[in-house]
């Protein structure tokens, strides 16, 4: 009969499957159909990637309280009650009439997903954390972004052959069945979490946002996730289609090896990082510099039109930079108290994905001040190559911002630096 320790791993494994479809609905929408619902409901630019701001700024707004929910009641918990809000936003989507009902369901999308992360990196560091975390939450992760994947030219050839209401569907069913699943662990397990020390939210967001370490981290990763996520899942395809004169499903490709890259990052990264000392601020630097790059290639690829294989080299250093996540998150982690990892991080997150969420209004709003100069097919809204300049540069501000800042971080290698004040703790000599 199988151990304790192969129900916790199994539990772990459905509560990554439940990250795997927050992290679809993260890639695939409104990305990998921006001119099926702009076309089927007769908006604005501003008005589809509204669709990926609500699901992000909703996500953000979580992250403090999803945080200190699981460090309170255990991922287990706060997980399966998040996945039921997950499924019935996922649900409630390809059934909506109007654009309100898009935008109900992809709030408690946005809602559900929230937790999903947090959870999984507390119930993996309570179960299999120590010295071989990092690649722990790397492989982790790695099965979360095939989500992501699954999200980019699959999804697109689905939505080809059935349309973009019965392909998702198609995929929020799957997502019910999932949670079924770890539901059923959870109960097989009968776990009994015991809380830690109770703390109010607030007190320990001010303990977090008092350490001066965690700075360069936050603003590295909020500025350079928003570029990476942008392109990804808000306006990447949209860019090729419109400057290259490519097909949805052509685009679909870019993407695609674009979340193929983010995950051999991934895979490679956390192994990376034990192979060299637990070295985290180098990672942290090429998650800031490797955006800067990127954007000057979007930029001056734009204004010489150049091939979409030019671009390809932007989405994959894109792609790579993204993919240290699991080094970023650890270093985070390793700012602050033990007692507050899911608060700290989810303070980190909640500040990348306001960033995703502003950035994909900027995105929207760029576009529609040109919508007078757009040409207008059967099948889509082709803006001009003005337009993609205007955003890219504004992009490039930001990737220059995030560079600067990743260079002020401190090296962890792996041991908690400051105390809830922010003071580093220098090793005692003799």
């Amino acid at each position: 009969m199988p151990g304790r320790k192969t129900y916790q791993a199994a539990m772990i494994l459905a509560m990554t499957g439940l990250y795997f479809f927050s992290f679809f609905q993260r890639v695939a929408i409104p990305g990998a159909i921006f001119n099926d619902i702009q076309t089927e409901f007769a908006v604005s630019a501003v008005e589809v990637t509204r669709l990926s701001a609500i699901y992000l700024f909703v996500y953000a707004a979580m992250q403090p309280f999803a945080g200190l929910l699981a460090d309170r009641f255990g991922g287990v918990r706060v997980v399966v009650v998040s996945g039921i809000l997950l499924c019935t936003g996922s649900l409630l989507f390809p059934m909506a009439q109007g654009e309100w009902g898009l935008y109900l369901s992809r709030a408690l999308v946005g809602l559900g997903a929230s937790a999903m992360y947090l959870c999984l990196v507390k119930e993996s560091d309570l179960y299999f954390g120590g010295k071989n975390y990092a690649p722990i939450l790397g492989f982790l992760c790695l099965l979360g972004y095939c989500g992501g994947l699954v999200g980019t030219r699959p999804f697109r050839l689905m939505v080809e052959s059935i349309g973009w209401r019965n392909s998702c569907l198609i995929v929020a069913v799957a997502a019910c069945i999932v949670l079924l699943l770890t539901w059923l662990i959870m109960q097989r397990i009968g776990r009994k979490y015991v809380p830690q020390k109770e703390e109010r939210l607030w007190s320990s967001t001010i303990d977090v946002l008092k350490n001066s370490l965690n700075y360069p981290v936050i603003i590295t990763v909020s500025l350079s996730f928003s570029i990476y996520l942008s392109i990804q899942a808000t306006i990447g395809q949209k860019f090729l289609e419109d400057i290259c004169g490519i097909s949805p499903l052509q685009s679909s490709g870019y993407t695609f090896i674009m979340m193929l890259c983010t995950m051999s990052s991934l895979a490679l990264s956390g192994i990376l990082s034990k192979l060299l000392n637990n070295n985290r601020k180098g990672f942290l630097v090429f998650y800031g510099v490797a955006p800067l790059v990127a954007t000057v290639l979007l930029l001056t690829g734009t204004i010489f039109r150049a091939s979409p294989q030019f671009f390809l080299v932007a989405f994959i250093l894109l792609a790579l930079a993204a993919g240290t996540s699991p080094v970023t998150t650890l270093l985070m982690k390793e700012m602050n108290p033990p007692g507050k990892v899911a608060v700290s991080i989810g303070i980190l997150n909640t500040t990348a994905y306001i960033m995703v969420g502003v950035m994909s209004q900027v995105i929207g709003r760029v576009l529609d001040i040109f919508s007078d100069s757009i040409t207008v097919t059967d099948k889509a809204r082709i803006y001009p190559p003005k337009a993609y300049i205007t955003l890219f540069s504004i992009l490039l501000l930001v990737a220059l911002a995030a560079a600067a800042a990743s260079f002020y971080s401190r090296e962890s290698n792996g041991k908690n630096l400051g105390d809830r004040y922010g003071r580093v703790k220098l090793p005692k000599h003799g």
